[in-house]
């Protein structure tokens, strides 16, 4: 599965083709995980970063498939800040019109996959959404670096504030109180954690423990994040997340 697919089936210039990534995991993974190795049918989802989008986006898109879904720093609203997915995909040397085109042009492919708007869909599915703010918080240990810089992800009009060393984790709690906001509109079942915190494992480790219990059966299937920034911290190694 290719860096920063965002659980999607590629547009790729109108031509389609791969990387095919939700067809891959729906219609490939999930027979086999019930032909093969019992998985059931009550299912639920919880991802970190680009995990959370693909647990949320696959929700949305097939209303009923999961029973619950959570987002651990999750980039779940990326019309929110398209030109994040262009300054994270071209940083990474992808083709980030491959994705789902010209936000602008292909506007309706965005929203198809954008979990904000297609919010109706996901009544009768319990969600929860959870993020720091970007600043260190109390599981980042003293001296913790800043996130590398990545041209073109801060947008000039809504600049980060004083103290964000994860611009990537501002930009997630940002798009996760804005779909928070829209599913409660739409009457979704929907709860929240906001914390000072960056874009790093530890935080979502303890927000799975957090979030389990609201799971039913506390089993989830963990979505893996594919993609984001790198991290680098004194007392971990450099990391992708």
């Amino acid at each position: 599965m290719p860096l920063y697919s965002f659980y999607s089936d590629w547009w790729n210039h109108g031509h389609g083709g791969p990387p095919a990534v939700e067809s891959f995991h729906l219609r490939e993974v999930l027979p086999l995980l019930e032909r093969g190795y019992g998985a059931g049918t009550r299912r639920v989802a919880a991802g970190e970063s680009q995990g959370g989008f693909g647990a949320l986006s696959y929700a949305a898109r097939h209303p009923g498939l999961f029973r619950a879904v959570t987002s651990y720093s999750g980039f779940v609203h990326p019309l929110q800040h398209p030109h994040a997915v262009r300054a994270g995909m071209t940083y990474l040397g992808l083709d980030w019109l491959a994705l789902w085109g010209d936000p602008v042009a292909q506007r309706a492919i965005w929203q198809a996959h954008d979990p904000y708007w297609p919010a109706e869909r996901l009544r009768g599915t319990r969600v929860h959404l959870s993020s720091g703010d970007g600043r260190a918080g109390a599981l980042d240990p003293p001296g913790t670096e800043p996130d590398p810089h990545i041209p073109g992800l801060e947008d000039p009009d809504h600049p980060f504030p004083k103290g964000v060393i994860s611009p990537t984790e501002t930009l997630m709690e940002r798009e996760s109180r804005a779909v928070a906001t829209r599913l409660s509109r739409a009457g979704v079942q929907v709860s929240t954690h906001f914390y000072a915190g960056t874009h790093s494992p530890p935080y979502w480790w303890r927000e799975l423990d957090r979030t389990l219990p609201m799971l039913p059966g506390s089993t989830a299937t963990l979505c893996p994040p594919c993609g984001g920034a790198p991290r680098r911290s004194p007392s971990r190694p450099r990391k992708a997340v």
